[in-house]
């Protein structure tokens, strides 16, 4: 080496990967890297990885800044890039707050001959290399960490069909307001607060829902777990059929309240590991409390692909889902990303009735499955067994013939829900992705699922029947094909989805865990509309509209005669509304 060379040793490099809010990455990011008096230096763009790289960095204090259409910038000041030492960023692009997180790598065992010839050399001349911690980020100009730092806001009104026996287990309504605020406190503590009020015109009571979520980003020692508390209020109809909630004796309100804690740590390179619990308190009448585990266990084998084995017991694995490691096709929305969680009004557990008495369906379910990646294709494989106890189904029409003492009605739409008590099944999905272009997604898939097909007459016993004397388990084969676009100009993002299966059964759903797929039967559509700013006004609007089972499929008769009773897979509904983010 020559000594001209010398300085070279003295420069550092700074390299990240970008990602949204569900951990894909994001290829064109804008990244934009400005001096320690403001100048910007250099600027480029990320990878189709979503990987951006500054290489020959002379030691100094740095600022990032990272542009995207449809999320808010991520910046980070006074990141001190060292002489040898590669600064490592992880960009997490939201609607509210987009986040950076730190570290630095030194050199490995596997040292560059650069490396090899400073340690050789005399220390009266050998360049520093001993390891200097990162100056603190975010902080005032006479060096003190402000209290809070990057806080966003989004505000939501959404209204159309009202029913409770939405897909998502959410509480539907005639109108509803949404609100989410995230903030970091003392620069790497991150606190989000969202919430909801959803009224109806039969509904008094409103139904109302609060969250609360704390985490801590991960540093060189690892992340701290995510902690949410969520508390509801929901409005419903009690067992002698009147309006719960109402003025009266006979008022009723379910209120519950849930304290979930998730943790995820990495085992070397190869091994992810993911766990947690849920803990849910319902109290209607009576007080009922449930304990719900979860866990799933990535193997990487890198170019190889990787397998996951995920457990949860008790409530739907919403958090695993909220961590999937990419988006999903469906447009359903997730709860990660606060600005989605503004659109949910209250989510409400699965409730029924059994025998007069409110019952959660609680599903044990094991799922395996294997995905690898090859190019701009993503092929995934997965199976699950579901044990579900007091298992539930919608219904709709004259529903006289059915016990009372297990159908639960809303008072507001003409879709009920009655127990069917326990039972198992099984299902294999597989899928592929291609990313066709950078604004467009195609999937395809398909399987057998479990499912509930109504073979039998209503009271009467059937061969083969196992559920409530009118239904039979079988597997059933099961398509799905989705199309997920963003226009280039417009931003407008359109996603659409159909499922198949046979016209006389019903698939009850299943939370994918090991893979981004969902199944339901029936077209759904899902429409989202950036605004342009009006006036100079801060912050941005977002027009939104979704449009489930579109083809009205999946409303099977049942029984026989003059009855006019409906088994309901997903029922249609129409939604409208608008978000405001500030």
């Amino acid at each position: 080496m020559a000594a001209g060379d010398l300085p070279a040793l003295r420069r550092g490099s700074l390299s990240g990967l970008i990602v949204d809010p569900l951990g894909a990455p994001q290829m064109g990011a804008s990244v934009e890297l400005f001096d320690s008096i403001g100048k910007l230096v250099a600027h480029t763009a990320s990878t189709a990885d979503g990987h951006f790289a500054f290489q020959g960095l002379a030691a100094d204090l740095y600022s990032i800044r990272v542009t995207f259409a449809d999320y808010l910038p991520a910046t980070r000041d006074r990141i001190s890039i060292l002489g040898g030492v590669n600064s490592l960023l992880q960009i997490h692009l939201a609607s509210l707050m987009s986040s950076i997180e730190l570290q630095y790598k030194l050199p490995t065992a596997g040292m560059s001959d650069d490396w090899k010839w400073v340690l050789r050399t005399s220390p009266a001349t050998r360049p520093v290399t001993r390891f200097q911690p990162a100056a603190q980020t975010s902080a005032s100009d006479d060096g003190r960490q402000p209290v809070f730092s990057g806080t966003h806001a989004v505000f939501s009104l959404a209204g159309g069909d009202a029913n409770i026996a939405d897909p998502d287990y959410t509480q539907l309504s005639d109108v509803g307001t949404g609100f989410a605020v995230s903030t970091n406190v003392f620069g790497n503590n991150r606190i989000a607060l969202s919430g909801s009020v959803a009224q109806n015109a039969a509904f008094s009571p409103s139904a109302m829902g609060l969250s609360a979520t704390y985490t801590r980003p991960g540093d060189l020692f690892g992340s701290s777990p995510e902690v949410r508390m969520t508390m509801e209020q929901i409005g419903l109809m009690n067992g002698s059929n009147t309006v719960a909630g109402a003025a009266g004796p006979n008022a009723a309100v379910v209120r519950t309240m849930e304290v979930s804690v998730y943790q995820a740590l990495d085992l070397g390179d190869e091994l992810h590991v993911e766990y947690g619990a849920t803990g849910q308190t319902v109290d209607y009448f009576s007080r009922s409390t449930h304990a719900s585990p979860f866990a799933r266990i990535t193997r990487s084998f890198g170019p190889a692909g990787e397998v996951l084995v995920a457990f949860s017991d008790g409530a739907l694995p919403n958090e695993l889902r909220e961590h999937q490691s990419d988006a999903s096709d469906d447009g359903t929305e997730t709860e990660g990303n606060l600005a989605m969680q503004a659109n949910a009004l209250a989510r409400i557990p699965e409730l029924s009735y059994s025998n007069n008495r409110l019952q959660i369906q609680r599903v044990l379910g094991y799922e395996a499955g294997y995905s690898v990646r090859h190019g701009r294709q993503t092929v995934s494989v997965s199976a699950f067994s579901d044990d579900v106890r007091d298992g539930r189904v919608d219904v709709a029409g004259d529903t006289s013939a059915l016990s009372s003492g297990n159908l639960m009605w809303d008072g507001v739409s003409s879709v009920s829900i009655y127990n069917i008590g326990r039972y198992s099944r099984t299902g294999l999905l597989a899928t592929a992705d291609d990313d066709v272009t950078s604004w467009l997604r195609i999937t395809a898939g398909g399987g057998r699922m479990g499912a509930l097909l109504a073979d039998g007459d209503l009271g009467a016993s059937q061969p083969g029947a196992q559920l409530a004397g009118f239904l039979t388990q079988r597997s059933r084969a099961v398509a799905t094909a989705a199309v997920r676009a963003k226009l280039p100009r417009t931003h407008t993002k359109l996603i659409a989805n159909y499922g198949w299966t046979d016209s006389r059964a019903i698939v009850p759903q299943h939370i994918f865990t090991t893979q981004n797929a969902y199944f339901s039967p029936g077209l759904n559509l899902s429409l989202r509309q950036p605004l342009p700013r009006l006036f100079g006004m801060p912050g941005n609007i977002e027009l939104r509209a979704d449009l489930r089972n579109l083809l009205a499929q999946g409303y099977i008769p049942l029984g026989g005669g003059n009855q006019t009773l409906l088994l309901v897979q997903t029922p249609r509904a129409v939604r409208g509304g608008v978000n405001f983010t500030f």
